[in-house]
């Protein structure tokens, strides 16, 4: 195939959203699935090339160099640096990544290229790209990111950006070396502050540790001793929310603006690292305000645009996902599809620009000039926005969304091809450039697409099961003439035959439609194949016009099973005669269904030998496919006949013809390298192209299928290869990527062999062409009359939902039917509004058996309704019959098959419900004993509690569980330990003790004495020990003193010491709470036996009163928790047939056991007629038994004889003794039963009693655990805080050992430096002496020229070009950018200098009289001089970059040296720290309320300013204060009882002043006393209450006047109420009518200002030049009358200048 030529990219489409940018001032540089394409945006051409390697991932443009990066996609990734124009391969970048590269970014100036890699090395690197040099690199700490950026101003500095990271990377170069040095910001939170991080160094530091200054860091906490403490932020649960930086951009005050991902904007300063938050969005929202608000925006304000329906005002979360800076603001766009200019002044911002986008934003890129902006989306489009017209932005181009799923050529299949995407978008291309001619969506989901070879046709499948047809006469306007409803499942496969006679469509329903695709026979289907199993490809061959069309279709039985082996297995093959269309009739079909009939398509099924990919039919019935398990292409010969069937039973003889449907490949050729693809035949049936997942595709001719033409036209990492076909001219290939989103057209480039090959292959096209011309031209002309087909309502409705609606219907008129008594006659069926072919041909088959059987059918209906009459006839009868003769239900259903059938089916679903509930029962019960073993079983001492029984009192015991094994060794190693120091210090007391002097004794050895005498003979008292457990079982002779634990083992023995003492404090009040809870055990069974009597007693009394009868609860008997009675159950209990005939036989017995008891008994009949039925004879039974009353009694009294009255005497007698009885044995009874409730009362008062002890007792163990569990949490706490101490000083320690180690590594870098600085400045030295050396050796070169010349030589010599800017500036647009413009290289600079010398060596500028080999030799000595200068120059550049360099290497290693000594001084504090630690111990002390003099403040007492001291000096102090507080009572005393009775006597005094001052106003009233008529009339008037009740009848008839006057005037002002309100009605219909006009009139007036606005413009625009033509000459007049006044001011000034000179002076002179 090499010989034919090769294949070549000619285009490829396709746009996903990824980078857009500018690589030129008009040309855009973007990724195509494995190809680059650069768009021009001036002419709209489009250029696509290839890339190398295994795909592209990222690439980076440079627009200033026109260079463009590409990072493949591939283990080891390389990095392709290509040059525009041409696509010329520039250097390759190698070995920088492992996996794949995250980001890629170009200086701004210079050479240089960032890459930064991802998994797993995430490294920095710094290429030089025109060599593909790595220059240096720096592996991070798995920090990801995801944009990288040079700084404009300087290349120097990079910035990395990261879901975690922003940091700046600075770039130090000494000559050809370089360093990076990494400077990490920490990123704020999300709402806006910088730090979170608490200064909580001693937030859990007690007392003493913060009396020492014990700061310990996070990590020290964290236990971390490593780099990753150095890095260490805390718990990110405890931490606040980090913002996600997305995305940044340089100032040119080299500060970075970057946006996150919740829509906030931050600055951070590049050498300060300061971060200050620009903007925050506010939930749930932020709206933009408009740049012409005098307001500036803070930090929490809200951004916000005036309202406007077009675009979205609102800038929040994904608003900031790119930006780019202009001079006229900040760019930036994101996912709410909205472009915005933010200016930016003084931090503060406002919103000048906004431009709606169809998607979200995906890419930014300015052009090289600053006026263009490329905008990309997520749909496919570019657009191309101006600042110079904002709100709008012009298409640049749109290819849409979504990945292509097949790829057609249209007819006649040399001009056009059609795509279709997974969206339903259809899209017509050219082949011979890459133009999108039109494209139309279906609205629905697609899956294939297919194009008629007979006509300009498309039809598409979708995942509907439809299959739309597209006319294409018009390829600008594409219409769906046509939609048929093929499958109900996804359409899978659309092919044509290849002469257009057939569309053959499949699905995975097991159904292959054979359709005639003619407009003209309206797309008629001809019937359809049955396919078992996953049909996976079909295929067809027509070997000439007129002969028969093979068919194979391949299929998977193992459909189920498909992931172990995906490849079909089966073949289907089967023929399409040549008159099968003309000579079709139902015959063919086997039956009304329309299948298809075997012998009629003389169908075979096969088998692959191995299950074999993209089978393709060729010429000579040959089969190609890709074989599933060693991925070679197969050439497999069809058979002519099918296999015979065995009829012999040998399984032998079977055996040997079913292997013959095995077919088995005649050659295999290599092919690809993943499993999968397809195969597909040139249209002229020489060439056959392959392709699969691997993203290749192989050409290979029939001749030579060993040679191929490879091409990797996607990548495999996105699936490959979808689809491919051949142009009708085979010239062309196009390919689909299955999960790329592009289309790719390849062309050959023949060679002179290949082109004579190719000459076959475009007269079979042209043949083909004729041979179809006339059936083209007739079939088009019918689609284009075709009227346009849109989708109706009906079609769209649920068809589910229709379905179930006619059941319901049919199913309610059915039990009507049967309730009337009429025969139920089933509707014929009436397909759906979108029901397929194939439902509609079922419809019709029924149809045709209704017709065909409708007599036998009703007489069927008839039987049927005459048997159910007679069954519920006789049902009616055997309800009428006796209980004996009555017939069960179940015994008149004729169906005994369908009633087994539902009760099995009712027992089937019982027994899986009951299954189920079994196993949820079961996971219940293994709850359970999970819960019992661990919270119950493993208890020793099971939680209970006790409750008092005549108050709400209640006592709970210490749950406990046994020490393990290992507790108990601990425990037996610390004891023995601590006995052996008990020991070993006993015995050094006694050899280090000294027999003390007699004379020396004295009073101190006798306060000693006392002294221990008070603390217990020697022993520390709970004061000292800090608890008192040593009174409730929790002493130890084994503690140690709380003032000797100094040592990590001892407070670790303390610890376990005092866990011993905590079980054994528990253990002992278990043990009086048992003794407790046994003695309610007895109280409550001498109740019980107490409440036996008691009930007999009120029993015997007649009384209903209640009996008291404690019982206990469940938390005092928590294991009745674990036990389930039958009263709990409130189901009822399920009894199996075995259990139900089992209880049945006990109670057979029970009752034949009860009547056998109840047959005749001499035992209890001797008893009954002997005792009454009793034994003993009881003497309450006696009372209750009444005297008998004699017979003699019931006659009269006087009828009575003497023996009846004595008879009656001795009755009454009788009557009286027994009523006494009685009485006596009543109070008997109610005095035992007042004892009985007295006794029980106190008994239980006393328990109550008892249980109030223990509870004071269990509070006082409650106090004592607390004690003691206080000693072990400070003891742990100690231990905490020494394990931080230490982890500190190693922390420490590591730093150090890591600073020394560097500052060593430092100090080589500096005298490395130093020396690389001092041997290039001995270049550099000799560089200026030479070139000082060429300006001095000019006049000795030139000698032999005249001295004039040489001196005019030498001013030419000295002579420098202008600097210009170089070529390729000089045709760009006057550029605005924000960063100025771009500094050029030494190279460019000598470049422009050599360009304008060239200019100065022209001859016109040699002087007159200097000949012209002389100037040449002027000429080269000025260039060279020229270039040493620049070398100089450049030099020298190099020269201070060294110096820079190594004075930051110094200043480095003598940082290193400082924080050295810094961490020398932190481990020795750390040291210090950890020994005062030790020594300064924190004890714990019980002291009583009084004994605490200081205030205790907040929970934890602060006792840093407190001092202990003895007790003997407070109470000596206090002694002294009583005895001068009781000197001074008495004083007081003394003093209060003198001045007592001086106040007594000073009362006594002005008590009887007052009452002479009384005594004299009584007398001063009486003498002024008016006696008045009224006084006097009321002195002489005796009956004056009389008089009071006229007065008081005259004032109530006043009252009742006012009243009746009152309402009279209410009245009235309800009248006029009324009026009023009846006016105020009548106004407000009044304003109602005016508020109607006035909204006309508003109405008008709006529209009149409507129509002025209108015809505003026109006005002004009429008078627009006139009125501007006369403010300009106005202005020049009054400029110019202006101008002349000055004049005329200035011309009198000068001529009262003049005029004062000439007058006479007349001045008189002084003598």
């Amino acid at each position: 195939m090499d010989a034919i030529g090769s294949l070549e990219l000619a285009w490829a489409q396709g746009y996903n959203g990824s980078k857009a940018e500018y690589i030129s001032h008009n040309t855009i540089c973007y990724a195509c699935g494995s190809n680059v394409n650069f768009y021009n945006t001036d002419d709209k051409k489009e250029t696509a090339y290839p890339s190398l390697g295994g795909g592209i991932h990222l690439i980076a443009v440079s627009n200033t160099h026109h260079t463009v990066a590409i990072a493949e996609q591939a283990i080891n990734p390389r990095i392709f640096i290509h040059s525009y124009p041409g696509f010329i391969k520039t250097a390759v970048c190698e070995n920088g990544a492992q996996l794949e590269y995250a980001a890629l970014a170009f200086s701004y100036s210079g050479r240089y290229l960032a890459s930064y890699s991802g998994l797993p090395e995430f490294k920095l690197s710094i290429w030089h790209w025109e060599t593909g040099d790595l220059l240096c690199s720096k592996e991070l700490d798995g920090l990801p990111a995801t944009d990288i950026s040079f700084n404009p101003m300087d290349w120097h500095k990079v910035c990395v950006i990261g879901p975690e990271q922003l940091t700046f990377w600075n770039i130090e170069q000494s000559n050809k070396k370089y360093v990076l040095l990494p400077a990490k910001v920490k990123l704020p939170a999300e709402d806006g502050t910088v730090d979170d991080r608490m200064d909580d160094a001693s937030s859990r530091m007690s007392t003493r540790a913060v009396m020492y200054g014990i700061k310990v860091d996070l990590a020290t906490k964290a236990g971390l001793v490593g780099e990753l403490a150095e890095t260490f932020e805390g718990v990110k649960d405890d931490l606040k929310k980090r913002v996600v930086p997305v995305s940044h951009c340089w100032t040119p005050k080299s500060e970075v603006y970057f946006g996150c991902e919740g829509g906030q904007l931050f600055k951070v300063d590049s050498e300060s690292h300061t971060v200050k938050l620009l903007y925050k969005p506010t939930l749930p929202s932020n709206s933009v305000k408009d740049a012409g608000s005098p307001e500036l925006i803070r930090e929490d304000s809200d951004l916000q645009l005036p309202s406007s329906p077009n675009y979205n005002n609102t800038l929040g979360e994904g608003s900031l996902s790119y930006m780019k800076l202009h001079k006229d603001g900040l760019y930036v766009g994101g996912e709410d599809a909205t472009l915005r200019c933010l200016t930016i002044s003084r931090d503060e911002i406002n919103l000048s620009d906004s431009w709606p986008c169809e998607s979200a934003i995906t890419s930014l890129s300015w052009s090289s000039s600053y006026n263009k902006l490329a905008v990309g989306s997520s749909m496919g489009a570019v657009h191309i926005y101006d600042p110079a017209s904002p709100g709008s932005a012009e298409k640049l181009f749109d290819h849409h969304h979504g990945n292509f799923l097949g790829v057609d050529i249209l007819s006649p299949g040399t001009q056009h091809c059609v795509t279709v995407r997974q969206s339903g978008e259809v899209q017509v291309w050219t082949l011979e450039k890459p133009q999108l001619v039109s494209s139309i969506s279906i609205s629905r989901a697609a899956s294939c697409i297919a194009c008629c070879p007979s006509s300009k046709l498309a039809a598409v499948g979708t995942l509907s099961g439809h299959v739309y047809m597209i006319e294409f006469n018009n390829v600008e306007n594409p219409r769906v003439v046509q939609r048929l409803a093929v499958h109900r499942t996804p359409v899978l496969h659309l092919v044509f035959e290849q002469y257009g006679r057939y569309l053959l469509t499949g699905s995975d329903d097991g159904h292959v439609f054979i359709m005639d695709p003619r407009p003209s026979v309206e797309f008629n289907i001809l019937g359809h194949v049955l396919i078992d199993g996953l049909i996976m490809s079909i295929s067809c061959n027509t070997p000439d016009k007129n002969g028969d069309t093979k068919v194979v279709v391949t299929s998977n039985l193992h459909q189920k099973d498909a992931s172990k082996n995906p490849a079909p297995h089966k073949i289907i093959q089967f023929d399409l005669k040549k008159n099968f269309i003309k000579d079709f009739s139902q015959d063919y079909h086997v039956s009304l269904k329309c299948d298809l009939k075997d012998e009629v398509i003389n169908r075979m099924n096969l088998n692959f030998a191995v299950p074999s990919y993209g089978a393709a039919v060729g010429p000579g019935e040959i089969i190609y496919a890709i074989s599933y398990n060693h991925k070679r292409l197969c050439k497999i010969q069809l058979p002519d006949e099918p296999p015979k069937k065995s009829t012999s039973k040998s399984k032998s003889k079977a055996k040997e013809n079913n292997k013959a449907s095995y077919l088995q490949p005649l050659a295999e050729f290599p092919g690809h390298e993943l499993p999968g693809g397809k195969v597909v035949l040139s249209p002229h049936q020489k060439w056959l192209a392959t392709c699969a997942p691997d993203g290749r595709v192989h050409v290979r001719t029939m001749d030579d299928m060993e040679k191929a033409v490879s091409v990797r036209a996607h990548t495999f990492r996105q699936g490959g290869v979808n689809s491919m076909v051949f142009s009708a001219d085979s010239m062309y290939l196009i390919t689909c990527g299955a999960n790329d989103g592009t289309v790719s057209c390849y062309t050959w480039n023949f060679t002179t062999f290949g082109k004579n090959k190719y000459a076959s292959a475009v007269e079979m096209s042209r043949t083909l062409n004729v041979a179809l011309n006339g059936v083209r031209k007739k079939e088009d002309e019918v689609l284009a009359n075709m009227m346009e087909w849109f989708p109706t309502t009906s079609q769209s409705g649920s068809r589910a939902a229709s379905v179930i609606e006619k059941d319901t219907q049919e199913l309610s008129e059915k039990e009507k039917a049967v309730e009337n008594d009429q025969i139920y006659t089933t509707p014929t069926p009436i397909p759906s509004s979108d029901a397929t072919w194939l439902e509609l041909q079922e419809l019709e088959a029924i149809k045709e058996e209704d017709k065909q059987y409708a007599d036998m059918k009703k007489d069927l209906r008839t039987d049927i309704r005459d048997l159910r009459r007679t069954i519920q006839a006789m049902m009616k009868q055997n309800e009428t019959l006796p209980e004996m003769e009555k017939l069960a239900h179940q015994e008149f259903n004729l169906d005994t098959e369908e009633q087994q059938r539902l009760e099995a089916e009712g027992q089937a679903e019982v027994e899986m419900i009951r299954e189920d509930i079994e196993f949820e029962n079961l996971a219940m019960v293994y709850l359970r004993d999970t819960i019992k073993r661990t919270c119950w079983d493993s208890m020793a001492v099971k939680g209970r509690s006790l409750k008092a029984f005549h108050s709400n009192l209640e006592v709970t015991n210490y749950p406990m569980r046994d020490r393990t094994h290992a507790e108990k060794e601990i425990l037996a190693f610390v004891t023995k330990i601590r006995e052996i120091e008990i020991a070993e210090l006993e015995a050094r007391k006694e050899i280090m003790e000294t027999p003390s002097k007699p004379g020396t004794a004295g009073e101190n050895e006798e306060k000693e004495l006392d002294d221990e005498s008070e603390e217990g003979d020697g022993k520390e008292q709970p004061s000292t020990t800090g608890s008192l457990g040593a009174m409730f079982g929790g002493g130890s002779d084994l503690f140690y003193s709380q003032f000797e634990l100094h040592t990590k083992q001892q407070k670790q023995n303390q610890i376990i010491l005092l866990k011993d003492a905590l079980y054994r404090i528990r253990t002992a009040f278990n043990k009086e709470f048992d003794e407790v809870y046994k003695m309610k055990e007895m109280e409550i069974a001498r109740i019980k036996e107490k409440n036996t009597r008691i009930r007999k007693i009120l029993e015997d009394l007649d009384s209903g009163e209640a009996v008291w009868q404690p019982e206990w609860s469940i938390d005092e008997k928590p294991e009745r928790l674990l036990e389930v009675s039958d009263s709990e159950v409130k189901v009822e209990k399920y009894i199996s047939p075995e259990q139900q005939a089992k209880l049945d036989e006990e109670a057979k017995i029970e009752e034949e056991r009860r009547l056998r008891e109840k047959a005749d008994n001499a035992r209890e009949r001797a008893l009954d007629m002997m005792m009454g039925g009793v034994l003993e004879v009881k003497k309450e039974d006696e009372l209750k038994k009444d005297i008998p009353v004699p017979a003699f009694m019931s006659k009269p009294q006087e009828e009575w004889s003497e023996d009846e009255k004595k008879l009656a005497q001795d009755y009454e007698r009788k009557v009286k003794e027994l009523n006494e009885e009685r009485e006596k044995y009543r109070k008997a009874l109610e005095s035992e039963l007042k004892k009985l409730q007295t006794t029980l009362a106190d008994t239980t008062g006393n328990f109550d009693d008892k249980l109030t002890d223990l509870f004071q007792k269990k509070i006082k163990t409650e106090m004592v655990i607390n004690q003691e569990e206080l000693k072990i949490v400070r003891l742990q706490f100690s231990l905490l805080q020494e394990e931080e101490l230490g982890t500190k000083e190693a922390e420490i320690a590591r730093r150090l050992k890591s600073r020394q180690t560097r500052k060593t590594g430092g100090q080589l870098a500096v005298i490395n430096a130093k020396k690389e600085a001092d041997q290039f400045r001995d270049t550099y030295d000799i560089l200026v002496a030479e070139d000082k050396v060429l300006d001095k050796v000019f006049r000795r070169e030139f000698n032999d020229v005249p001295t004039s010349q040489v001196d005019q030589l030498y001013k030419l010599f000295r002579r420098r070009p202008r600097g210009r800017r170089g070529a390729e500036h000089s045709m760009d647009l006057p550029s605005i950018s924000p960063y100025g413009e771009r500094p050029p290289s030494p190279r460019q600079q000598l470049s422009n200098l050599l360009k304008g010398l060239t200019e100065l060596d022209d001859e016109s500028h040699m002087p007159e009289g200097v000949e012209l080999s002389v100037w040449e030799r002027m000429c080269l000595a000025r260039k060279n001089k020229l270039e040493s200068e620049q070398n100089v120059k450049q030099k020298a550049l190099v020269m201070a970059d060294m110096n820079a360099f190594l004075q930051r290497r110094q200043e480095e290693d003598e940082n290193l040296k400082a924080e050295i000594e810094e961490l020398l001084e932190r481990i020795n504090n750390v040291q210090e720290e950890k020994l005062r630690f030790m020594c300064n111990l924190e004890v714990q002390f019980l002291l009583k309320q009084g004994q605490v003099e200081v205030d205790p403040g907040p929970f934890v007492y602060d006792h840093t300013d407190s001092i202990l001291i003895h007790r003997g000096v407070t109470e000596d102090l206090n002694a002294t204060i009583r005895q001068l507080g009781e000197q001074k009572i008495a004083a007081m005393t003394e003093s209060k009882d003198f001045r007592k009775g001086i106040h007594v006597l000073e009362w006594e005094h002005n008590k009887n002043l007052m009452k002479i001052e009384d005594l004299l106003n009584k007398a001063r009233d009486i003498q002024s006393l008016k006696v008045s008529r009224e006084l006097q009339k009321y002195l002489n008037d005796a009956d004056h209450e009389s008089k009071k009740q006229q007065e008081i009848g005259k004032l109530e008839e006043t009252l009742d006047l006012q009243d009746r006057h009152h309402e009279k005037n209410v009245r009235e002002r309800k009248d006029i109420l009324g009026n009023i309100r009846k006016v105020i009605r009548r106004k407000e219909k009044e304003n109602s009518k005016l508020m109607r006009e006035l909204q006309e009139f508003n109405v008008s007036v709006a529209e009149r200002k409507h129509i002025d606005a209108v015809n505003a413009d026109r006005h002004a625009d009429s008078g627009a030049e006139k009125r501007m033509h006369d403010i300009v000459q106005r202005r020049k007049l009054v400029d110019l009358a202006k101008a002349q006044a000055q004049e005329v001011a200035v011309l009198r000034a000068e001529v009262e200048r003049l005029r004062m000179r000439t007058f006479p002076a007349l001045v008189q002179v002084e003598h």
